[in-house]
């Protein structure tokens, strides 16, 4: 099995969404025996009483290796855009161990990167999906080379988002853009109350 990871925040003694973070690992092939291992390693983690965690939890064949660090602050960010977005890529589909890909795109923008395609069209950035609200509707790319994160798919039930392709003029003329990460939960990139209301729906999990 190539190696697969999930990135989840220990916050309060609890993951958010943890059922689907197991879940998305068992559809990507990690047997049951790993899934369990990775379920008891963040168990024990929430029971420790430490202080929020961000655990990126590495699993392959030779097992499964958890490393931690201090959680990213949710707040408004700002995105340089890279032209590295290709919907065909279907291996960007599964949250692969090896992200030289995203190494590079960061490297070039000098931090997180909006991934866009040659003919104008979002995909994700380096660590987050995109979220754009266009008057009442609110939208998201469908998967197609893009991640199906976790967080995005609570997002796309709680405010009833929907998928379809979105442009960078879309994305530019946008009343409120947000990112969704399983480590930062909601992020404004251009703020709206929709998104404050669904940052704190998120909180609240």
């Amino acid at each position: 099995m190539s190696g697969l990871f999930e990135t989840v925040l220990v916050e309060a003694g609890r993951v958010r969404l943890l059922a689907r973070h197991l879940a998305r690992l068992r559809a990507g092939g990690v047997a049951d025996e790993a899934i369990a291992e990775v379920a008891a390693i963040l168990h024990a983690r929430c029971a420790s009483g430490e202080a929020p965690t961000v655990y990126r939890l590495d699993v392959a064949d030779a097992g499964v290796t958890a490393t931690g660090r201090a959680p990213r602050p949710p707040s408004r960010t700002s995105l340089r855009s890279v032209v590295a977005y290709d919907p065909a890529d279907r291996s960007r589909e599964q949250k692969r161990c090896d992200r030289a890909w995203a190494d590079a795109a960061e490297a070039e923008a000098g931090g997180e990167a909006l991934l866009v395609s040659a003919d104008g069209f979002v995909g994700e950035t380096t660590r987050a999906n995109v979220f754009a609200i266009l008057g009442r509707t609110v939208v998201t790319p469908r998967v197609a080379g893009i991640l199906p994160g976790v967080t995005r798919g609570w997002a796309i039930e709680t405010a009833g988002a929907v998928e379809r392709p979105l442009t960078v003029a879309e994305l530019r003329r946008a009343d409120g853009v947000f990112l969704t990460t399983a480590a930062r939960g909601v992020v404004p990139v251009r703020p709206h109350h929709r998104i404050d209301a669904l940052a704190a729906a998120w909180r609240a999990l």
